[in-house]
């Protein structure tokens, strides 16, 4: 600009902003909108356009919101179709939308958390519950902060973070149980803190204190019999009442209590049967009856009883392929159907078709791979991946692919070696690690490398003894713990340390031996009895013929009662054959 043509564009500018102030402003039925108008040209003509602008924008900004508030209603049926049809990303969308526009809502962002859960995004729903703990804790609604408090342990919970997690679990209980002191009248209270003991029960069992978790399930299971009882009709209460009854199922398994198990499932699976009937459409019962037969099948392959567990896998895997099938972006359907292909699995390599198995272990890690893909950090996705990569080891080891299954086991071992180390307190994933570092070493062993199958057994008897002496009635663990000795005990056989291998073998057999007395019944606690016999056999110095006889014994219980795997058929001729050709000592 020219300095000359400073007082020309002033001049310009003067008559411009007058001409326009005297300018009336155009009919309006809004008589705010129109007194703004005015407002800002009478600051124009007084030449304080900056002043006119802050006034406009201030206005717009005021019509903006109001016009977005207005589309709250909208919004929100949106959101509440886009639910109906599954269409969970759009429905996020909307959702943050409203919670851009109304600001603080405790409800709202656990809603938002909710779908990132769902849709496999376990840091933005963190995020978004500890927005909703926030909106919460501003508004003092103790209930709110306390809803928050277990979405972000349940969080912390899947990214393997036992410690915060028990912590979130632990100060949401203090609140509710507050509440529920306060109006023990009021159900919705009592329910919420039956929530609270399951889920710091759950951490409980991660840990390894079996004890801490029963008495938190069953302070759980008192209050939901309770609130069962007031109200038979309440679906919600019968719902809670089948989770308590699965849950101290499980701490009863992990104590080998399998026949007290059997009837805690039973008694779940007769209150999920009921609930599915009454409505099939509900998806959440139509999954809970899935898990049910699920688990009454574990306890039945324990048992021996496999055509009964294959029949319950089966009708577990027909629920979860209907549900994935209705809506794939649902993460926790796809987890169901990936763990009920390996579950059917694990029942056909009992019965001896490897090849069936393999197509439904091979099934199994195709849904985990791509969810541990969606998110990394989700630890539960990361140790399925790292279950199937070791079941298809199991298989390639049994078709004579050494190379293969070694492969496999390693990619199961580095993810579990990851997540031992993110939490080292977790006992389930320092027990993979241990049953990892076990099957390598079988591997070794085949390829005759036998001072690399001595370190990778002695890697994992070590994580399953530290394990068997934090909780002793872990009867997995003590399981565990006899295993790793036989193999200890087999090498050093190999290597000629007769002594050594003889004391392995007898702790391996001490063990299986509590095991087997205390739950006559677990079949595969019969066989490790035999399989611990049998090796003593061949390192006591005398003896020899009566550890065989015991095996054998075992073996033809288990046979008369129809409970010996097909695939263990052999033992039968192998131990009668071995006895007719011992010499008598």
């Amino acid at each position: 600009m020219a300095v000359a043509d400073i007082p020309k564009l002033l001049r310009e500018y003067v008559k411009a902003s007058r001409a326009h102030g005297r300018k009336p402003p155009a009919p309006s039925n809004d008589v705010d909108i129109a007194a703004t108008v005015e407002r800002s040209r009478s600051l124009v003509q007084d030449l304080k356009p900056s002043e006119a602008l802050s006034v406009l924008t201030a206005r717009i900004a005021e019509e903006n919101e109001a016009h977005a508030r207005r589309l709250i209603p909208l919004l929100k049926e949106q959101a509440e179709v886009q639910r109906i049809v599954s269409d969970h990303t759009g429905r996020l969308a909307i959702l943050e939308e409203i919670a851009r526009i109304g600001g603080s809502d405790a409800a709202l962002w656990g809603e938002i958390g909710d779908i990132q859960i769902l849709l496999g995004n376990s840091q933005d729903a963190l995020g978004a519950y500890h927005r909703a703990r926030s909106a919460a804790m501003a508004d003092q609604d103790e209930r709110n902060i306390s809803n928050s408090h277990e979405r972000i342990g349940d969080v912390l919970v899947a990214q393997g973070d036992g410690a915060e997690a028990l912590a979130a679990y632990q100060a949401s209980l203090a609140l509710r149980t507050a509440l529920a002191q306060r109006d023990p009248a009021n159900t919705e209270w009592q329910r919420d803190l039956s929530v609270s003991h399951n889920k710091i029960g759950d951490v409980l069992v991660a840990q390894g204190d079996g004890a801490g978790a029963l008495a938190a399930y069953q302070a759980s299971l008192a209050l939901r019999t309770a609130l069962a009882q007031r109200d038979p009709a309440n679906t919600e209460w019968q719902r809670d009442l089948s989770v308590s009854h699965d849950r101290i199922g499980d701490i009863l398994v992990a104590q080998g209590d399998g026949a007290g198990a059997l009837a805690a499932y039973q008694a779940s699976l007769a209150l999920r049967t009921a609930l599915a009937q009454r409505d099939p459409a509900n998806t959440q019962w139509q999954r809970d009856l899935s898990v049910g037969h699920s688990k009454i099948g574990d306890v039945l392959v324990v048992q021996g009883d496999r055509a009964g567990a294959l029949a319950a896998y089966q009708a577990g895997l027909d629920i979860a392929r209907s549900l994935a099938q209705r809506d794939p972006a649902n993460t926790q359907w796809q987890r169901d159907l990936s763990v009920g292909h390996s579950k059917i699995g694990d029942v056909l390599v009992v019965q001896g078709d490897r090849a069936g198995a393999l197509a439904a272990y091979q099934a199994g890690l195709d849904i985990a791979r791509s969810l541990a893909r969606r998110d990394p950090a989700n630890t539960e996705w990361q140790r399925d991946l790292s279950i199937s990569h070791s079941k298809i080891g199991d298989i390639l080891v049994a078709q004579g692919d050494g190379a293969g299954a070694l492969a496999a086991y390693q990619a199961s071992l580095a993810l579990r070696t990851a997540l031992a180390q993110r939490d080292p307190a977790n006992t389930q994933w320092q027990r993979d690690l241990s049953v990892s570092h076990s099957k390598i070493g079988d591997v070794l062993v085949a390829q005759g490398d036998g001072a690399g199958a001595l370190a990778a057994y002695q890697a994992g008897q070590d994580i399953a003894r530290g394990l068997a002496q934090r909780d002793p009635a872990n009867t997995e663990f003590q399981r565990d713990l006899s295993v790793s000795h036989n193999k200890i005990g087999d090498v050093l056989v190999s290597q000629g340390d007769g002594a050594g291998a003889l004391a392995a073998h007898q702790a391996g057999l001490d063990i299986a031996r509590s095991l087997a007395q205390r739950d006559p019944a677990n079949t595969q606690w019969q066989r490790d009895l035999v399989v611990s016999n049998v090796n003593l056999s061949k390192v006591v110095k005398t003896g020899k013929r009566a550890y065989l006889e015991r095996a054998l014994q075992i073996v033809r219980d288990l046979y008369e009662t129809n409970r010996l795997a097909p695939v263990d058929a052999w033992m039968l001729d192998d131990l009668t054959r071995r006895l007719n050709d011992f010499p008598d000592e």
